[in-house]
């Protein structure tokens, strides 16, 4: 994937210290409590910061004054934290593949520098952005904070992978359309409130984070392609938002068109069939390539228009993760409303078949949007070179032992991408292939 820049979250993504926020909160109450501040004023007090300002509008009082009491207990705090497991290590391979990092903090300037220098990490980070660099109305949630860092580096909402333990460092990056990763057992530093958020990305520690951020970086896409100078164009477009040319693989499959020459104009690589040998010879080559090239991942993604590349993230996730070896992108489970009932009929008849060669049932088994891993991509023997490939690659992982998960996704359905794919005669070749194949 084309990752840029990573900004990380300071407390409970890089570092954590001893004493909770909850602590924090509590013994700067008491402070306040004692300079003569009601505690009905005071409130739950969440966030600390806004509560703060909220406090100085009120009873009009000086807001530096109320505010250092803050910044020392949050640089006092800083004195006992520690860098997780991992952190060097994911900081040191992210120089080494030339990715720009930032931090993203709500923290106080001097609590962060203090934590960065003390921790030897500083001189990692092109840009640290504390609260006090930004209006409190860009601070996150909110996506100002995030936009100011992306702009400031001179890269793009897409291109940026903002990783966090905390609800509040996945909203502004849902917002800005930046990719994000949630950190979720760093419990020590986790702010003292919770948000119910979806990041794309999630896994335990910054050492599992380190395993994820190789995936992601080495992620193929492999387009099979035939006679699609209509669609190859816009569906390369969208790809390139989050991948990189070199990583996009168009296997132009005999086409009599200009679907090469388009692929090839936008600086992809593209691999050509002399003659059409149908899908399952063009997804047999782009899988092969994709290895030879040492991909970690590889995503496959219809040419014809019909797959959204939110739904292809959403598929690499489990794969990325290391929760599964094989996701299938299920119209099925998704949002069906444009599937006509025919296909809908159609698939369930070809996802049987396939399940009694597998001994496995997939509600989408003819799916053309699917992520691998490596070993479960090297393991998969491709013999089908017409349609019968996408049964054939289920009943292949299933028989390999890799873990397959369905992953719901829409199904969006053109005038143009319904004359594509399996039709009743196709699903009639399929069976009587997965048979003949059975009894051989």
């Amino acid at each position: 994937m084309d990752v840029q820049l990573v900004v990380f979250d300071l407390d409970g993504t890089l570092i954590g210290a001893p004493e909770p926020f909850t602590e924090l909160k509590k013994r700067l109450k008491s402070r306040l409590l004692k300079m003569g501040i009601p505690e009905e004023t005071l409130g739950d007090f969440t966030p600390m910061y806004e509560a703060l300002q909220r406090v100085s509008r009120e009873l009009g009082m000086d807001f530096e004054e109320l505010y250092g009491h803050m910044v020392e207990l949050e640089t006092e705090r800083m004195e006992g934290s520690f860098l997780f497991d991992g952190v060097m290590e994911v900081l040191q391979f992210l120089r080494e593949r030339g990715v720009k990092l930032a931090v993203m903090t709500r923290s106080s300037k001097r609590a962060a520098l203090k934590a960065l220098e003390m921790h030897g990490i500083m001189d990692y980070f092109e840009v640290v952005s504390t609260r006090d660099d930004v209006p409190v109305e860009d601070l996150k949630p909110e996506p100002g904070q995030l936009r100011a860092i992306i702009d400031s580096l001179g890269t793009e909402p897409t291109k940026t992978l903002v990783v966090g333990d905390h609800g509040y460092d996945i909203l502004p990056a849902k917002k800005l359309g930046t990719l994000s990763v949630m950190i979720t057992s760093h419990d020590s530093g986790r702010m003292s409130f919770s948000v119910d958020v979806e990041p794309d990305f999630e896994v335990p520690t910054m050492v599992e984070f380190r395993n994820l951020v190789e995936n992601l970086l080495n992620t193929y896409v492999v387009v099979p392609a035939y006679n699609e100078e209509k669609t190859i164009g816009s569906v390369l477009e969208d790809l390139l938002r989050y991948f990189r040319r070199e990583e996009i693989v168009v296997v132009n499959d005999g086409s009599r068109d200009r679907t090469g020459e388009i692929a090839r104009s936008y600086g992809v690589h593209v691999l050509t069939h002399l003659v059409n040998r149908g899908l399952g010879g063009a997804l047999g080559t782009g899988l092969a390539y994709a290895l030879r090239r040492n991909a970690r991942l590889i995503l496959t993604f219809d040419a014809d228009g019909q797959h959204l590349v939110s739904d292809a993230l959403r598929v690499m996730k489990p794969v990325a993760e290391g929760k599964a070896d094989f996701a299938v992108g299920s119209r099925l489970k998704g949002d069906t409303s444009q599937m006509p009932l025919v296909k809908k009929f159609g698939n369930f008849v070809l996802d049987s078949i396939t399940a009694i060669f597998a001994g496995k049932y997939v509600s989408d088994s003819q799916s053309g949007l699917r992520c691998f891993n490596r070993d479960c991509a090297s393991n998969i023997r491709i013999t089908c070179d017409r349609y019968a490939v996408s049964s054939e690659i289920i009943i292949e992982a299933a028989k390999n032992g890799c873990r397959i998960v369905e992953v719901p996704i829409k199904a969006v359905y053109t005038e143009y991408s319904m004359k594509k794919g399996t039709n009743v005669l196709e699903g009639v070749k399929i069976a009587l292939n997965l048979l003949f194949d059975k009894l051989r």
